[in-house]
């Protein structure tokens, strides 16, 4: 007996509340943290293909983690391996932009990411009905790469499952930066693709039960995608609902997809694919109305095909936009010239690979269509090539605000229901006309007056949290100023500061000033040259310690034709209206000190937005008496911004220095407790005599002036 459609979306939601409660159970309570602990995991996929190792979706007591193992070893699905591993808590260190791991894990179904120590034993494997199709994707996979070798399998493999595992991180990009990463992603285009395909060979038509078939073949075969299980349930619901609208059909496969994984509304994919989908309907025939009376054209075959190419590409984009420049931070202008100028040989490929994807086993027939999938994809690939070098037509934005989100989607609502809401309100038609231009002139003011503020006219400075370790950003306008960035967790320093400029639109930083060599005040440099930063020049004393991390940064700055800027006492640099002075670090001699590196910490002295702020390194009592000693007493008056040395170490924070400088000073603290117990007590309490306003980035996150 069929449901009624009213009735099916009713228990749906009902089941959504019931599913959700119990996932947030199972992704926050139900495992603690655990660590060197032994346990058998089934393997259920590879996941990622590194050069470092190897990421695997795996289940543990039925539920399902990301495990990563450094072994190159791979393990196949089904197979059960005993491991020892750890199961370390994501953390979250509070800074602006974050990229939050954990809410990534659970919006792809992991609970947490699993760490190998050791694979101690491959235990029996755990045969399941399922073992016959992901077997039979092997196969495939081997007759391809038998036939087509390198990255040309793997691009094959990729375009027909939409997994791009084993796909060259360069290829991926060369995609993003053409506006074809879509095409690497299960969508309803595969599901053409394939019925098209299948009906061609058969020559069977409209038959809904072997086509039903077929698309839950190709779900399992593609490893359970997500994207394409809403393709196919929303097919489903064509099928059993003929009367249905395309609205209640989105509405009941959203709320199925998330009775599945309420986290996957986190997931950029689904995202993505329910609101292209949904744009489509609403703009692709108003698109390709405006596109033939644009183009005069008649509509005639070749003419039908291509214009429907466009709108369909032009459609798809309009309600994504906003969350493309959110997630990407740039928008692909490229993508409507890069879809229309491969659409031909991408669907010729598609539907030849679908063609081998189906008849793989048949000896001759798979060869010859092995050998056409071979040279289209040269063909395809040469396109691809071409375009990446056009990707300077994709604009970069900075991350876009709630209200940025509010006013875009408010212009969207005028857009397809303001001439509706005049004609039920045809009496009043003057005033709401009126008014409708009034709102979209101000929601365009509002997007380019934002816009411009944010790119140059922002005025910061914000101390991060990485844990134990020192980094902070001074931004005015277009300039920026870090000062110190590192931490003991390598990468960390490096990848928050990298995401919060990228989040920002910065692409130049303009002068990274460094106390010392220490690992966890330099660490994260390399990490943005990596990632295309340009760093203008780094600035640090004139004669550091020859420590082995000076020596790295050394090559890096020579590899990287960054500029280096040798700094002696009294030194003063200007960047825009950013300026700094140098209170120590002498050419002539050292501190010397239990730890002469960090009793050498270059002290800078900066003045920004009528602060005063002062970076203190790891300098110990020694360095701040030799400050006391040799700088002009004026100068360490009303200090509005203080960096605690050396973390809040007991070795630091000299009485009367802070006595000096104290007055409503704000003191900021970076440092992890658990590495090694800063800040201390007694600095802590030192600082509270003198009436310093304590801030640590452990328990208050990132601080912003």
């Amino acid at each position: 007996m069929k449901i009624n459609f009213k009735n099916l979306i009713i228990i749906m939601f009902i089941l959504l509340i019931i599913r959700t409660i119990y996932v947030i159970y199972l992704y926050n309570f139900k495992y603690d943290i655990w660590e060197n602990k032994v346990i058998s995991v089934d393997i259920i996929g590879v996941e990622k293909v590194s050069d470092n190792g190897i990421s695997y979706n795996v289940r543990h007591n039925g539920d399902k983690f990301l495990l990563y193992i450094k072994d190159k070893k791979i393990y196949s699905y089904g197979d059960r391996i005993k491991i020892l591993c750890s199961n370390y808590e994501n953390k979250v260190y509070n800074n602006p932009y974050e990229f939050n791991y954990s809410k990534y894990l659970n919006s792809n179904g992991f609970i947490s990411r699993i760490y190998c120590i050791k694979v101690l034993d491959k235990e029996s494997s755990s045969k399941k009905c399922v073992d016959v199709i992901y077997n039979l994707r092997e196969k495939i996979s081997l007759k391809i790469e038998d036939k087509i070798k390198g990255k040309y399998a793997n691009i094959l493999k990729s375009l027909i499952y939409g997994d791009d595992t084993y796909l060259d991180e360069d290829i991926k990009e060369k995609f993003t930066n053409s506006g074809l990463g879509h095409i690497l992603c299960v969508s309803g285009s595969h599901i053409v693709y394939l019925l098209f395909s299948f009906e061609n060979i058969t020559g069977s038509k409209k038959n809904s039960i072997i086509s039903c078939i077929l698309l839950i073949y190709f779900y399992v075969i593609s490893l359970f995608n997500i994207s394409l299980l809403r393709a196919i349930f929303m097919y489903f619901l064509k099928l059993v609902y003929k009367n249905s609208s395309f609205i209640k059909r989105w509405i009941s496969t959203a709320i199925f997809i998330l009775i599945i994984n309420p986290y996957y509304i986190f997931n950029v994919g689904v995202i993505f694919s329910f609101l292209s989908v949904l744009s489509m309907y609403f703009f692709q025939s108003q698109v390709e109305s405006k596109i033939y009376i644009a183009l005069k054209a008649k509509k005639r075959k070749l003419y039908r095909v291509i214009i429907e190419n466009i709108s369909m590409t032009i459609s798809s984009q309009i309600l994504i936009i906003p969350f493309q420049i959110y997630y990407f931070n740039k928008l692909p202008l490229i993508s409507i010239i890069s879809n229309i100028f491969i659409y031909f040989t991408l669907s010729i490929l598609m539907i030849f690979g679908f063609y081998l994807f189906i008849l793989i086993f048949i000896p001759l027939i798979s060869d010859i269509l092995i050998i056409i999938c071979k040279y289209l994809l040269y063909v395809f690939i040469f396109q691809i090539e071409i375009l990446d070098k056009f990707s300077f037509f994709n604009i970069a934005f900075p991350k876009l605000s709630l209200p940025i989100f509010i006013i875009y989607f408010t212009l969207i609502l005028i857009y397809l229901y303001g001439k509706k809401v005049i004609l039920i309100s045809w009496k009043n038609r003057h005033v709401l006309k009126k008014g409708i231009r009034y709102i979209k002139f101000f929601c365009i003011i509002y997007i380019v007056i934002w816009y411009i503020v944010i790119t140059y006219f922002q005025r910061y400075i914000i101390f991060f949290n990485v844990g134990q370790g020192n980094m902070a950003l001074i931004h005015s306008g277009t300039k920026n100023v870090i000062i110190d960035i590192g931490s003991t967790n390598k990468n960390t320093a490096g990848y928050i500061m990298y995401n919060f400029l990228k989040a920002k639109n910065i692409t130049k930083i303009d002068l990274i000033l460094l106390t010392h060599m220490h690992d966890d005040h330099i660490n994260g440099i390399e990490y943005l040259t990596k990632n295309n930063i340009n760093i203008q020049r780094i600035g640090f004393s004139k004669t550091p310690t020859k420590t082995t991390e000076f020596n790295n940064l050394s090559y890096l700055i020579k590899k990287d034709n960054i500029a280096k800027l040798d700094l002696n006492y009294l030194d003063k640099i200007e960047v825009g209206d950013i300026k700094i002075e140098v209170l120590n670090s002498y050419s002539d001699f050292k501190i010397e000190d239990n730890d002469i590196e960090n009793a050498n910490s270059t002290i800078y002295l900066i003045y920004f937005k009528n602060k005063k702020i002062l970076f203190m390194g790891d300098s110990t009592k020694k360095t701040e008496q030799s400050v006391l000693k040799n700088v002009n007493s004026n100068k360490l008056q009303n200090i509005d911004i203080l960096q605690v040395s050396h973390h809040g170490s007991k070795t630091s924070s000299y009485e009367s220095f802070l006595s000096k400088i104290s007055n409503n000073t704000s003191a900021i603290i970076s440092a992890d407790k658990s590495v090694y117990g800063h800040p201390n007590d007694i600095v802590v309490e030192l600082l509270k005599k003198y009436k310093f306003n304590i801030y640590l980035t452990e328990k208050n996150g990132a601080i912003v002036f």
